[in-house]
Parts: C-alpha cells; structure tokens; sequence
C-alpha cells in the first residue's frame, strides 16, 4: 500500500494537477490546433496555447530520482520552451503523447538518454549545441548580428549547494567536465545595444536566450518569438508576470529594462 502511494505522489509530482489521464486530454486538445508545415509557425501556435498558464519556477527539480517531467499546468521559462518545441514536433511526426514524451526526453537529456542528474542539459547553451547535432535546431545568433560570448561558465559547481544533487561528489565532477566541454566551444550573441538591429531578422517560433551579467552563468532566461511587423516580442513564462505572457514591449526594449541581461542567443527550429 505504501509503495503504491508513493508512486502516486511521484506520478503527480512529474505531471501536476491534471494527473496522467488528465495531461493526455490537454495534450489532445493541443494536437488539434491548426497544423502548419513551418515548424516556426507551429512552435508559436504552440507557446501561444499556454498563454496565462501559472509560471512554477524550479519545474524539473525535488523529484528523488532524475525522470521525465510533463506538465502543462505550471510551467518554468525553460519547459515552456521545451514543451513548445515537442507539441510541434510531435504534431508533425507523431501526434501521440509517447511521440511527445520521446522528444521531449530527446530534448532535454544529453543523447536522449535519462541517466541521472548529469544527463539532463542543465545549460542552455549546452541544450542547444546538443539540439543542433542532432538535427532539431540551428543556433542563428551569428547570422543575425551575433559576435563572440566569451565567457567562463561554472556557476553550477561554484554554487553546488544550490542544487541538491550536487552534493554527491561523482555528480560534481561531471557537471564539472561538462562545464569544461562548453567552455572549449565558440559561441556568439547579440548584445542589448544590437538587438533592435537584429528584430526584423527573427520569424515567428524563433528561441531567444538572454546572456547573463551573472559571474559563471550562460543565461538568465528563454522564451518564444511572435513578430509584429518588423517588431519582434516575446512570449515567456513571467517570474514577475506569474504566468505565461507576451511582453507588452518590443524585444529590445524588454532586454532594456532587464539589468542582469546582457544580450541574447537564438536558435531556430529545422522544418521536419
């Protein structure tokens, strides 16, 4: 009996409020939402579906072992993005939700495999370099006015006693040697001053990713693209907004008004 409440609570823990029966039925809903051959048009349909849903920071963190988190009734600026991306994908190859759980898992574990806390892509700018390889995405940020991000990241083995998992030493070292890995990469973004610039550039679906002021830290925060004529804004899961919400200013001038962001890096997805 014991054993079969614990599942349950880890199960509620993985899928939220709605509950597996229930997560299905949302994810139906979502399957049938107009379905376009631009994967930059279908990645929007598909964030915009959440607009208003309670943003839950810390989304994919507390459970006892690493498995795979589907929610749709909370979301962080993170798996707003990543369930955005795998409704879209799974709506064109495989509109069941094992199709979305299986990119999802593709998504957000190093080679899609789920082994540990280490395998899942803790850095955005590890989660896209791992995305591009495999085909799903293309890091544009050089193509749309990017120059070199030059940065030291590290900041999660020097702030190890923010996360849980890290207290083991095994698991220290190889976020250790991943951070190393992304450290021997060239990367590029899009400073504040150059992202009006860059607007008229981006398309509907477009990911940004905003470079952090923070010592050691790659990004502060993600989000969706829909454009507005030559005007870009952003649809993301609002710490301060509460929810899912489209910025009421243009994409530059919400950077702006962000002192702890830097710049941007974006990535857009490949048709299928």
């Amino acid at each position: 009996m014991l054993r079969v409440i614990i599942q349950s609570i880890l199960v509620l823990a993985s899928t939220g409020i709605y509950g597996q029966s229930g997560l299905q039925k949302v994810f139906g809903q979502k399957m049938d939402l107009p379905e376009s051959r631009d994967m930059g048009t279908q990645m929007l349909r598909m964030s915009e579906s959440f607009l208003g849903t309670p943003y839950v920071g810390g989304t994919l963190e507390g459970n006892p072992t690493e498995r795979l988190v589907c929610k749709f009734d909370g979301l962080d600026c993170t798996t707003l993005v990543e369930s955005s991306v795998a409704l879209a994908v799974a709506k064109s190859e495989n509109p069941t939700f094992e199709g979305y759980k299986n990119e999802l898992t593709k998504l957000r574990y190093r080679e899609g495999n789920i082994d540990g806390y280490p395998s899942r892509l803790h850095y955005v700018l590890d989660w896209m370099y791992e995305n591009q390889k495999r085909g799903r995405l293309e890091d544009i940020t050089e193509k749309v006015g990017g120059i070199p991000y030059k940065k030291e990241i590290n900041f999660m083995t020097n702030h190890a006693n923010l996360y849980p998992a890290m207290a083991s030493g095994e698991v220290w070292e190889k976020i250790k040697e991943q951070e190393n890995m992304i450290n021997s990469r060239e990367h590029s973004y899009i400073p504040k001053e150059g992202i009006q610039k860059a607007e008229p550039m981006l398309h509907n679906g477009d990911i940004v990713a905003f470079t952090s002021s923070v010592e050691g830290l790659d990004v502060n925060h993600m989000g969706v693209i829909t454009k507005m004529g030559s005007r870009a804004y952003l649809i993301h899961a609002s710490l301060s907004g509460k929810k899912v919400i489209m910025s009421s200013v243009p994409l530059a001038e919400y950077v702006a008004s962000v002192p702890k962001h830097t710049g941007m890096i974006v990535a857009r997805l490949n048709d299928i």
